[in-house]
C-alpha cells in the first residue's frame, strides 16, 4: 500500500488510517478515477480513500489497491473500457457512463425518478433485490460488475450570462451534458441544445463559450472551479447522481474467497462513507458558493413541476423504446421504490 499523505489529504488519512501490511501483496487492484486525489474534495474521492485503506486492512496487505485519480488513465469511459478488456481491475465512474456498456443501467439517469437520498441509499446496494437482478445480468453479458455504489447528490444547473428560473429560460442555451442519452433528451426537450463534452474538457469549454452551462452536483461544481466561469446556479435537482466502482469479473472471481469477501466488505464501508458525506457536502458547498459570488436560485414547487413535466416524458420514452425490456425495468423500479418508501414505517416505535 502507498500511503498518500499530503496537506490536502491529511485529515482524511487520519480518519481512514493507513493499513500496515501483514504480508507482501499477492494481488493488485488498479482503479482508474477522474475524481480529485484529495479525499475531501468529493464523496467519490472519499469513498475511494476508504476503500483503499479498508481493502488493504481487511486482507492484511495481501491486496494492493492503487487508485489513479484526476484522469491519469483517461476519462471515465476509457477507464470502463480498460476494465472490460482486463487492462485494469477497477474504475470509478458515474452510472450514466456505465450505460454505454450496459444500456439498461441508464434508468439511474432518468429525470425526477429518485424521490430522495434516503431511498437512493436503500436502492443502490449490491444486495437490493432489484439491483441484484440488474447487476447479475450486466456481469453475465459484459464481464464487468459493480463493486459498490456511492449515492451522492442531485445534479444542479449552472449557467453564464443567463439566469435560469423556468424552463423557458433554457431556450437556445448550450448545456454541457455527459454522453448519456436520457440527459441529452431531457435538455433538448426544454429548448436548450444538449452538448456532450468529455469531462476533462468541460472547464475550458465553459470558459471559451463552447457551452453556456452545465449540470453537476454542488460538490463537483466547487471542486472543478466551475464557479470561476459560471455566474448562476439553479437548484433543479433534475437527476440524482450515483457513482460506482466497477471491477473485472474474471479478475474478481480468480481471487481467493477470503480476499473476495474482504473486498466486498471494504466496498460496503466505502459506500456508507460516501452516503454520509454527500448531504453534508451539499450544505457546505452551497454556503461556500454563495459566499464566493455565485447567485443561487431555488425554483418554486410549481417551477420544479414544470421542469419535470417537460424533461421526464422524452427521457422515459427514449428508455422504453430503446432499452430491451425498458417498460418492465421502469415498472420494477417503481415497485421497488414504493417498497422502500413503505419500509420506512418500520422505523416508528
Amino acid at each position: 500500500m502507498t500511503c498518500r499523505f499530503n496537506r490536502a489529504a491529511l485529515a482524511a488519512a487520519a480518519l481512514v488510517g493507513c493499513a500496515l501490511p501483514l504480508h507482501a501483496a499477492e494481488f493488485t487492484m488498479k482503479i482508474a478515477s477522474g475524481t480529485p486525489a484529495d479525499p475531501m474534495a468529493l464523496p467519490a474521492s472519499a469513498s475511494l480513500a476508504i476503500f483503499e485503506a479498508k481493502a488493504e486492512e481487511y486482507t492484511g496487505g495481501r491486496l494492493d489497491v492503487q487508485v489513479f485519480p484526476d484522469g491519469q488513465l483517461g476519462d471515465q469511459l476509457s477507464g470502463l473500457q480498460q476494465v472490460k478488456s482486463g487492462e485494469l481491475q477497477g474504475s470509478e465512474l458515474a452510472m450514466g457512463v456505465l450505460g454505454n456498456l450496459f444500456p439498461k443501467i441508464t434508468f439511474t439517469d432518468l429525470p425526477y425518478v429518485m424521490p430522495d437520498m434516503a431511498v437512493a441509499q436503500q436502492l443502490y446496494r449490491r444486495d437490493n433485490p432489484f439491483m441484484k437482478q440488474i447487476l447479475s445480468e450486466m456481469e453475465d453479458t459484459t464481464g464487468v460488475g459493480v463493486l459498490f455504489f456511492s449515492p451522492q447528490a442531485y445534479r444542479q444547473l449552472t449557467t453564464k450570462g443567463t439566469q435560469v428560473k423556468t424552463v423557458a429560460d433554457l431556450e437556445g442555451l448550450k448545456i454541457r451534458t455527459m454522453q448519456v442519452r436520457p440527459h441529452i433528451e431531457m435538455f433538448n426537450a426544454t429548448g436548450a441544445r444538449a452538448t456532450p463534452i468529455p469531462w476533462l474538457e468541460v472547464y475550458s469549454s465553459l470558459q471559451t463559450g463552447v457551452a453556456d452551462g452545465q449540470e453537476n452536483p454542488l460538490a463537483t461544481i466547487r471542486s472543478s472551479n466551475f464557479n470561476e466561469v459560471q455566474d448562476y446556479i439553479t437548484l433543479t435537482s433534475h437527476v440524482h447522481l450515483v457513482g460506482a466502482v466497477t471491477y473485472n469479473v474474471d479478475w474478481f472471481e480468480g481471487l481467493p474467497e477470503d480476499i473476495q469477501l474482504a473486498v466486498l466488505k471494504a466496498g460496503q464501508e466505502a459506500s456508507v462513507g460516501a452516503e454520509a458525506i454527500a448531504p453534508l457536502y451539499d450544505i457546505i458547498n452551497m454556503k461556500w458558493l454563495a459566499e464566493n459570488g455565485t447567485e443561487i436560485y431555488q425554483p418554486t414547487p410549481e417551477e420544479i413541476a414544470e421542469f419535470k413535466a417537460v424533461m421526464q416524458p422524452p427521457a422515459f420514452e427514449w428508455f422504453e423504446k430503446n432499452i430491451d425490456g425498458g417498460d418492465q425495468v421502469l415498472a420494477d423500479l417503481e415497485a421497488e421504490i414504493a417498497r422502500i418508501q413503505e419500509s420506512f414505517k418500520a422505523l416508528k416505535y
